[in-house]
């Protein structure tokens, strides 16, 4: 006796696999370029630039790299304190990896070397292998780095770093203590008529955009010169910001018990005091929520400092990634390199964070 497959049966099996065929896709359409990215990010710019799917090889592979000797210039920058270090070096640039371009250059100690190879003259060929094996696995070593090394200093993206930090830490704890203070005034006290209007204007500022008004931006911190500074920067994201805090947070908090409140002013405690006693506990879910999502926003954002920060002391990271193109020229191996220094952060706290994201998420939903 044959089983009948009812119509819902069929149904949910459609579903399923229609779901979960959607999941596998947006998982690969995401996986797929980090993959990409990671690998090409140990590939040379002249790789990139004829096959940018192919696997990495001039790099990794270096042993046999061909050198030629070259004579100090004005565009050959020393990796050695030429004020204290006057000790003789040969000179060798790649002829694989950004020839003539003054770009991958070695610095050699004659005292280090074979009689032969130290007497060589500008213009002379040296492999690799036929270095002392010392010298042979340093190269090998900043080769492989190569990109991420030129990235790092040429770049300067150490300072670069510190100011994505600063502007995301210190921008992101305005959001949440600001935004749950306008979010505890909204839910639990008896201001309705004002709560109501604040909402409205918290409203309207969600669905304005950083994009839509930087010029007025730039004129109005120009006007009170707070262009080019790390507070006109982090007032401005804590600015924007602001809106999905208190909308979040006034969601949850709705949700909490009144009457714990209400016992914390009979037993005598301020307004500010039941805030960081009662509230701010309860409510670490939501915080930790905003907090990762505002950081990550900050962290990433690109236009208002590229457009508001003028000079390296002020430039985050992403503008540093941008500054790897020009109008005649892209490294798009140290570009690669910088995407992933500035990516590893990012992913990092979102795994380090991830169920407590989604924990608040599911809170705030419920808690309406």
């Amino acid at each position: 006796m044959t089983k009948k497959i009812s119509p819902k049966s069929t149904g949910e099996t459609v579903g399923t696999i229609l779901s979960y065929s959607i999941f596998v896709l947006w998982m690969l359409i995401t996986i797929i370029p980090l993959v990409w990215m990671l690998y090409s990010s140990f590939k040379s710019n002249e790789e990139l630039t004829r096959d940018i799917y192919a696997l990495p090889y001039d790099l990794l592979h270096n042993s046999d790299d061909t050198y030629i000797v070259i004579a100090p210039s004005l565009n050959v920058i020393p990796d050695y304190d030429i004020k204290n270090d006057n000790r003789e070096r040969l000179i060798i640039e790649s002829t694989t990896i950004s020839p003539t371009r003054r770009l991958m250059v070695h610095f050699l100690l004659k005292e280090d070397l074979p009689a032969d190879l130290a007497s060589r003259l500008p213009g002379d060929p040296l492999i690799i292998n036929e270095l002392p094996k010392s010298m042979q696995r340093k190269i090998h070593w900043k080769t492989i780095w190569f990109n991420y090394r030129s990235a790092w200093e040429r770049g300067e993206l150490a300072g670069k770093f510190v100011n994505s930090i600063i502007y995301a830490g210190i921008s992101t704890f305005m959001i949440v203590i600001l935004g749950s203070m306008i979010a505890f005034a909204i839910s639990k006290m008896q201001f309705k008529k004002i709560s109501m209007a604040v909402m409205g204007i918290i409203g309207l500022g969600y669905l304005i955009s950083i994009n839509s008004v930087i010029i007025p931006l730039f004129l109005m911190l120009s006007s009170v010169g707070l262009t080019d500074t790390h507070l006109g920067i982090i007032l401005v994201y804590a600015a924007f910001g602001m809106p999905l805090s208190v909308l979040l947070s006034t969601q949850f908090m709705r949700g909490l018990p009144s009457s714990l409140i209400e016992s914390a002013y009979i037993d005598g405690a301020s307004v500010l005091r039941t805030f960081i006693s009662i509230i701010i506990p309860m409510t670490v879910p939501v915080i930790i929520t905003i907090s990762i999502i505002s950081a990550l926003g900050i962290w990433n954002e690109f236009l208002l400092v590229l457009v508001l920060a003028s000079s390296d002391f002020t430039k985050s990271l992403p503008v540093g990634v941008f500054s790897f193109s020009s109008l005649t020229s892209t490294q798009l191996g140290w570009q690669l390199a910088a995407l992933v220094i500035a990516t590893i952060p990012v992913m990092a706290l979102y795994f380090a964070f991830n169920q407590q994201l989604t924990k608040g998420v599911v809170a705030g939903a419920i808690k309406g």
